[in-house]
């Protein structure tokens, strides 16, 4: 969703816009350009750091992570100020609620129709919203940013609809906003991390009768959602990522932290042991996850999951998800979204090996296709 935290008044039509991803021991970046044959890639770019960037989704130090955005876009030799970044779904509430249809407007929604979009005009008095937030979320309103998604018609009754609100805290979105300015960028939008996957996986899987599932393993975090079509069913976060077997074998064998992670990087036998418990811990998560969603919703089946996030790619994790599931896995290809908008998919072959790492910034930097 296009969040109303970052409302661009009188916004001009744009060419490109660089999508950003800062992670908790990494910046990633990815930048579309918008042409008449459709969206090229012109730079895709990737800097891991030792020292933690966020702290429960906080940029720590805004001075440092713009110093370095800054940089990074010097070296790829990147002229372009207008920005897309993502915040960690872990310091987001997301809830979805079923709200009334206002009476002069339900009266136009036809029974036998069941539209899957409800146009936005169906609430236009915002107070309708933000009573609806204070109700939901456990923060005053003068304490948070939030914006919402209209999913569609309520299958349950034809006079409601089904909403989706996200918010966080507003000192979470002014720091996201300070390092952009601090870097010389102008942020004109700010999503969550996990819809930016599952709007991929809406795009290119389509209407399904099955639900998929898409699970995004990061350094510190991993993050699990649920969709069906364009309906999100149901998000999780785990506070367990790549870092903490990197930290793991740094201890057990005494090495340094860049050693240590080359070695998690590369599957090295010396240090397999200490995969078992860690690849134990997520596929069983994830499987619990699956677990509650169908108890839940038994009218629903899950056909398939989608793994993002560079340590999806740990030696035999893939596997065993698949063995604890029963489900098909594959990893998640986000140049397969760009096929709507290119002939020719040929210039994103070279960067295959790396689509695990750029899912977010990707999608992010194809919304300038929004921006009229």
């Amino acid at each position: 969703m296009i969040s109303k935290w970052l409302n661009k008044i009188g916004l001009q039509s744009i060419n490109e816009l660089i999508g950003v991803d800062i992670g908790t021991s990494s910046i990633k970046i990815c930048l579309l350009t918008k042409t008449k044959k459709g969206l090229v890639l012109s730079h895709l770019a990737k800097k891991s750091y030792k020292e933690n960037l966020l702290s429960d989704g906080n940029i720590i130090d805004s001075d440092l992570v713009a110093y370095e955005l800054k940089n990074i876009l010097n070296e790829n030799k990147i002229k372009c100020k207008t920005a897309a970044c993502a915040l960690s779904s872990y310091c987001v509430i997301t809830k979805k609620v079923t709200m009334p249809l206002l009476e002069e407007k339900s009266a136009k929604v036809k029974s036998d129709e069941a539209p899957k979009k409800v146009p936005l005009s169906l609430f236009e008095d915002e107070r309708i919203i933000e009573s609806e937030v204070e109700n939901i979320i456990p923060f005053p309103l003068k304490e948070i940013n939030y914006s919402y998604q209209i999913m569609g018609i309520s299958e349950e009754n034809e006079n409601m609809a089904n909403v989706l609100v996200a918010a966080a805290k507003k000192e979470i979105v002014d720091g996201f906003v300070k390092t952009f300015e601090l870097a010389g960028l102008d942020l004109i939008i700010l999503d969550v991390d996990i819809f930016a996957l599952t709007n991929i996986v809406e795009q290119i899987s389509g209407p399904e009768d099955a639900s998929a599932m898409v699970v995004d393993i990061g350094a510190s975090v991993t993050n699990m959602a649920i969709i069906k079509g364009e309906n999100l069913g149901f998000t999780r976060e785990i506070l367990l990522g790549g870092k903490y077997l990197t930290n793991q074998i740094e201890k057990s064998l005494n090495l340094s932290f860049e050693d240590a992670e080359e070695k998690k990087i590369k599957g090295d036998h010396e240090v397999l042991y200490l995969f078992e418990d860690f690849i134990f811990n997520i596929a069983s998560e994830i499987n619990k996850t699956i677990n509650f969603y169908v108890s839940t919703n038994p009218n629903q089946t899950l056909g398939k999951i989608y793994l993002s996030g560079g340590t999806s790619l740990l030696h035999g994790l893939k596997e065993k998800i698949g063995e604890y599931t029963n489900l098909e896995v594959e990893y998640l290809n986000p140049f397969i979204m760009l096929s709507d908008f290119n002939e020719d998919l040929s210039q994103f072959d070279v960067y295959e090996e790396y689509k695990e790492f750029n899912a977010v910034v990707l999608q992010l930097s194809s919304r300038v296709l929004e921006i009229e």
